[in-house]
């Protein structure tokens, strides 16, 4: 956070339970399940997109889902994200989403996991798992035969992430080799 021009980071403390692990969802999921959770994060879509939620403790923070300025739109900014993470920090029962639940949202989950005292790589995986999974059904014959089911891309947003090694004070580099892993 920037106060007087002076910039502060974050020192993430021990974790007081499971409950303080956000929840990732995309926006048609949050959109039906938002009132399940004592708080909200729109980590990306504007509010004329979620102002539908209704919801009393609803943060929004309106950016899209790019890494750079380029035709147009608008890449999360440092301080966008340190106003997510702060906001999240502490609360349990806490839903994030984005459109798509797979980049904006899992990057700010991750993010507010290590505030609340989650280390690095055990928040990245205990997201990851958690991650909803896609069913599609193959029907022949008219007929259910077959169910395929699919995690849901777990691909956080590169920028956010940068942003998150500077808010934690962290070595350049850190998280995004734990996405390097990853893949």
């Amino acid at each position: 956070m920037r106060n007087n021009g002076i910039m502060t980071t974050l020192t993430p403390h021990s974790p007081v339970s499971s409950d303080l692990l956000p929840v990732i969802v995309n926006l048609e999921e949050a959109r039906e399940r938002c009132h399940e959770f004592e708080s909200v994060i729109t980590a990306g879509p504007s509010l004329s997109e979620v102002g539908d939620f209704g919801h009393p403790k609803h943060k929004i923070v309106e950016f899209d889902d790019v890494t750079s300025h380029h035709f147009g739109y608008v890449p999360p900014t440092f301080d966008q994200v340190d106003e997510m993470v702060r906001w999240g920090e502490g609360r349990s029962n806490l839903l994030v989403h984005c459109h798509a639940g797979m980049s904006r949202s899992t990057a700010t989950a991750w993010g507010i996991a290590i505030a609340n005292g989650f280390d690095p790589q055990e928040a990245f995986d205990r997201l990851k798992n958690n991650h909803p999974v896609e069913t599609h059904y193959v029907q022949r014959g008219g007929k259910h035969v077959l169910e395929l089911r699919n995690p849901r891309p777990f691909i956080p947003n590169r920028l956010i992430v940068k942003h998150l090694e500077t808010l934690f004070n962290m070595k350049p580099g850190s998280l995004r080799r734990i996405l390097d892993s990853a893949n």
